[in-house]
């Protein structure tokens, strides 16, 4: 298992493996005589010299994805060594990887060069090779070869760097995607709450001077923009890690913050809670949180006053979330800025993003927003 990490982690590592097995492949097949692939120009050349040419490519390869070109023009050198005493498939094996690492790792200019170098060796060869024979035969054989060699780990290599790009251009929409669905998130909360700021300041206001009863509405207010500013500070801690919880466990969005969320709701709501303080993962207690305080925040706009019960308590695999508030004729209401019109909407999304539902709607004198959950958030 540590080597596999290792393995993955470590791009030295993987080219020092990758360079062993090569030397360990090669030297098996000189064993077997997969050498003098065609006629020495040295005189009776010794083997063993084959052997040194594949451990010079072998060592060559360690320094590939740094200096891709330089360790090309290396393996060339030592291709050319080989070639000049006979030639083996073991070089020729490490002068495929190097001609790969270097249309992989190296530069656009680079790998532009080195393709248009290819393409022009194939052609030029092929047909000097059929002139020079006199068959078409032999033309085509040469550009076969070629084809295989030089042309194929160029196109190998730029598959995998276009299925790379790819990979991370949808890496970066997906980061787009959430950094917007974050904003949305942040702006919902932090609407919700200037909401109940200006629902405590309109009523202190809409009153006749009480010190007791100013004092309590401006407590209120505080601890709103208090909140406020604390989602703020969970959303910013989790645009600066992937997995805030551990490392904050303060981050405010818990089951347990239920009574303190309706303690502070706005409206003079008399709220009835009922909460069954069960284990869920912490996405699923953040859409509870803010679930429930816009179904108060709601209830505080259109139905000032009135009673409210909110239950939460497990149900099987499932969580329900019920917050239900009588109907009144009051409304405080007093500026179109109070009501967006997207409350319902945005908790009806969180619902269906982690699996679950949500509905809304009069039942009798009542106006109730139920939601089921899952008590996983990965379902």
């Amino acid at each position: 298992m540590r080597v596999r990490q290792l393995w993955r982690t470590n791009t030295r590592f993987q080219d020092a493996v990758t360079a062993a097995a090569t030397l360990a492949a090669g030297l098996v097949l000189n064993l077997v005589g997969l050498t003098m692939l065609w006629p020495s120009p040295a005189e009776q050349p010794n083997p063993g010299w084959h052997h040194l040419t594949l451990l010079g490519g072998c060592l060559v390869m360690l320094g590939k994805r740094r200096h891709p070109m330089a360790a090309l023009a290396a393996g060339t050198a030592i291709l050319a060594v080989d070639a000049l005493l006979g030639g083996s498939i073991a070089v020729i094996l490490v002068m495929f990887d190097l001609l790969f690492s270097a249309a992989l790792f190296a530069s656009d200019r680079a790998r532009t060069a080195l393709t248009t170098g290819a393409f022009v060796l194939t052609g030029t060869a092929s047909v000097v090779g059929g002139l020079a024979a006199g068959q078409v035969r032999f033309a085509v054989f040469i550009c076969l070869q070629l084809v295989t060699l030089l042309l194929v780990p160029l196109w190998w290599a730029a598959n995998i760097r276009q299925q790379r790009q790819l990979g991370d251009l949808a890496a970066r929409e997906a980061v787009v995607a959430e950094r917007a669905a974050m904003a949305r998130d942040l702006h919902d909360v932090i609407a919700a709450h200037l909401t109940t700021t200006a629902m405590h300041s309109g009523a202190a206001l809409a009153r006749p001077p009480d010190t007791g009863r100013d004092r309590a509405a401006l407590q209120a207010v505080r601890a709103s923009s208090l909140a406020a500013l604390e989602e703020m500070r969970s959303m910013i801690l989790l645009l600066r890690a992937d997995d805030p919880a551990p490392r904050d466990p303060s981050l405010p969005g818990g089951l347990d913050r239920l009574p303190d969320l309706a303690a502070a709701a706005a409206g003079g709501l008399r709220v009835d809670t009922h909460v069954v303080d069960v284990p869920v993962p912490a996405v699923v207690a953040q859409t509870v949180y803010r679930i429930v305080g816009e179904a108060l925040t709601n209830a505080g706009k259109h139905a000032p006053g009135s009673s409210v019960r909110l239950d939460v308590r497990p149900d099987g695999d499932r969580l329900t979330v019920t917050v239900s508030n009588t109907m009144t004729s009051g409304n405080s209401i007093d500026h179109e800025a109070l009501s967006a019109g997207t409350g319902l909407l945005s908790i009806r999304e969180r619902a269906t993003l982690l699996g679950g539902e949500l509905t809304a709607g009069r039942d009798g004198d009542h106006w109730t927003v139920q939601a089921t959950l899952p008590l996983r958030g990965d379902t």
